[in-house]
């Protein structure tokens, strides 16, 4: 299950009672760990009835520790953090009790909710991992989508009585990490920046949250899609006067940039949704708007003749035939002139 049936399910009380959380989304998948505890575990009797476990536990150490009845309480929680029996480390399948556990997992008895509890994503192809799936009880916390980390956002943002404008919220989280760890780092620098200001605006965030180069070919396109060859002159010169950003640098981006608008164009044409495309594509899902705005303005055949002029003039700067700046260059000239056919 993803992260938005798990929170539906933990409100109606229809969780399976043995759990494999895992996933790159360390913000949400912390805050589903909370919220179990809070559903299961009475107030003021939490700590005697969870037992935590580490890394190091065999399969039979977490068997006895689940056999372990609760006090005062319908239900004892015990959280496995980080086990080799779900992650990719060698030696787990060895584990002399392995099958004790895989037969205790398919049959707990009704005292005991059980979670296993992965940074980062779990081995699927383990034993224990792939019992909880069967089971129904793998939650994968992946990134958030777009519309869910606006609503994030919001709801953080009312919390500290703040407030944005769209324009704001959408430059924040163009610029932001697609986790929500990072987001909420940034997001304190902002709500530091404007002090006891209740309304944030565009640019506050400008001020804080320093575009990346991703950022700024969004912009560069921006203005090639618009016709301001000025505009997107200034962005490349100032990129190119960047100490640490040569032109080879730009040229990588610029080609991946070009290649996903491609993929996107293609993907959509064959109906697939917006929720769907990242995974596929590799575009961070709060950008995905972005993409839906900007390939509206090329062909599918302007794409693909860009992509191979990309991968063409990459071949012949790492061949030694032409320069990084000629190879930008021939790149950069047919999207300034696309609009006038020169």
């Amino acid at each position: 299950m993803n992260y938005k049936d798990f929170f539906s399910k933990l409100r109606g009380g229809e969780l399976p009672r043995v759990l494999l959380l895992e996933g790159e989304e360390e913000y949400t998948k912390d805050s589903a760990l909370h919220q179990i505890r809070q559903k299961i575990l009475p107030e003021g009797l939490e700590e005697l009835n969870e037992t935590p476990l580490g890394a190091q536990s065999t399969a039979g150490e977490i068997v006895d520790a689940c056999e372990m009845l609760p006090f005062l309480s319908p239900l004892r929680l015990v959280v496995v953090r980080d086990s080799p029996l779900v992650l990719k480390t060698p030696g787990a399948a060895r584990d002399d009790g392995l099958d004790r556990l895989l037969a205790y997992i398919a049959d707990l008895p009704a005292h005991v909710f059980l979670v296993f509890f992965c940074r980062g994503k779990a081995d699927r192809t383990r034993k224990v991992a792939a019992r909880i799936d069967s089971l129904g009880g793998r939650v994968d916390f992946a990134p958030l989508d777009a519309k869910d980390k606006s609503i994030w956002l919001s709801r953080e943002l009312k919390a500290h009585g703040k407030t944005m404008d769209r324009r704001a919220a959408d430059l924040f989280l163009s610029r932001v990490d697609p986790l929500l760890t990072p987001t909420l780092q940034e997001l304190q620098k902002v709500l530091a920046f404007v002090g006891d200001r209740a309304e944030i605006a565009e640019e506050d965030v400008e001020a804080v949250v320093a575009p990346t180069v991703e950022d700024r070919l969004f912009t560069f396109f921006d203005h090639l899609i618009n016709g301001n060859a000025p505009g997107a002159l200034t962005i490349l010169q100032s990129m190119l006067q960047k100490k640490d950003a040569g032109t080879v640098q730009l040229l990588t981006p610029l080609t991946a940039r070009i290649r996903q608008m491609l993929y996107y164009k293609l993907l959509k044409a064959k109906g697939l949704s917006d929720r769907e495309l990242p995974a596929l594509t590799g575009i961070r899902p709060n950008m995905i708007w972005l993409y839906e705005k900007q390939t509206r303005a090329f062909t599918e055949a302007q794409l693909r003749d860009l992509l191979d002029l990309c991968v063409e003039m990459d071949f012949a700067f790492k061949s030694g035939r032409i320069s990084e700046e000629a190879a930008l260059d021939r790149v950069v000239l047919p999207l300034l002139n696309r609009r006038t056919k020169k």
